[in-house]
């Protein structure tokens, strides 16, 4: 199991609508159902194979421009499609990419009974407590009853399928767990109108820099930091740097630079050591003064 890759989170309940009642969805998210001989790519990998569990017949299918889904609800699938595209635009947007490396699409799971949801996982020997997985280019979703998926949440498994089909290589994993971090909220405030700046720097996240960009296994104890930190570092690269140089900067990692190595030479004009990298990110990682009302 490649941890750097799978992105496994807990998911909480309750997805909110991308687009206020009466907005039209975006272009590339309508859902199209179709049989399973009609699809128009059925290629499955190792999870996925499992997930199908050797009968079409027993899904209903459908897909977007980028995405196949398999599912029983189709309002769930709907919901997610239009997600999944607005995600796969302004990622693609962010990044800075204008050619996606895969021809293939994405796949989607979307199971809605607990029972056929442990039996697949038991099947995969993955984590049993996880409500929602990214694998590569599939996605396994739990959705139990009707129940819906928290959007953030959501948005952070979507960008790992995403960030995937742009960047073929494993990166280092706060890089991976960071940058879906911030497209989970940064993406959905931009699709909502919603200024992000309210939610995404409100406290100081102490957590040792070297120690972050060396990890190559989630901490024992105290993830949530761990995260956290990872989703500010990106947030520090993607917002205060020219953004021009963040694509160069996850290529060079991704073909096996050491993330220390790969900041000073894509950043060399801004930073001409990392102690002084480390100090204009910890002047950042401040959260600006509070406004006195008059």
């Amino acid at each position: 199991m490649d941890l750097l890759r799978l992105g496994i989170v807990a998911l909480a309940v309750a997805l909110v609508p991308l687009w206020s009642a009466g907005q039209a969805p975006a272009p590339g998210g309508k859902l199209v159902e179709k049989p399973w001989e009609k699809l128009s790519h059925r290629r499955l990998m190792e999870y996925g194979e499992k997930a199908l569990g050797g009968d079409p017949g027993k899904w209903k299918h459908g897909e977007t421009e980028h995405f196949v889904f398999h599912f029983q609800e189709l309002a769930d699938a709907q919901l997610v499609g239009e997600m999944a595209e607005a995600y796969y635009r302004q990622i693609q947007k962010d990044l800075g990419v204008t050619q996606d490396r895969l021809t293939r699409k994405n796949h989607v799971f979307i199971f809605n009974d607990r029972d056929e949801w442990q039996r697949f996982f038991k099947t995969t020997r993955l984590d049993m407590g996880a409500v929602g997985i990214a694998s590569r280019t599939e996605l396994f979703l739990l959705s139990p009853g009707g129940a819906r998926f928290a959007t953030g949440l959501l948005g952070h498994e979507i960008t790992h399928c995403i960030f995937y089909r742009f960047v073929p290589n494993v990166v280092p994993l706060w890089l991976n767990e960071g940058f879906a971090e911030f497209e989970s909220l940064h993406v959905y405030a931009k699709l909502r109108g919603l200024d992000e700046t309210r939610y995404s720097h409100r406290r100081p996240i102490h957590y040792p820099l070297k120690q972050l960009l060396a990890a190559t296994k989630y901490p024992k104890t105290d993830v949530p930091k761990f995260y956290a930190a990872s989703e500010r570092l990106v947030r520090f690269l993607l917002t205060q740097q020219d953004r021009r140089k963040f694509l160069p900067f996850v290529q060079m990692v991704a073909s096996g630079a050491k993330s220390e190595d790969a900041l000073l030479f894509i950043y060399h004009d801004q930073f001409k050591s990392f102690a002084e990298f480390a100090a204009a990110f910890e002047k950042f990682n401040q959260p600006p003064p509070r406004q006195e009302p008059p």
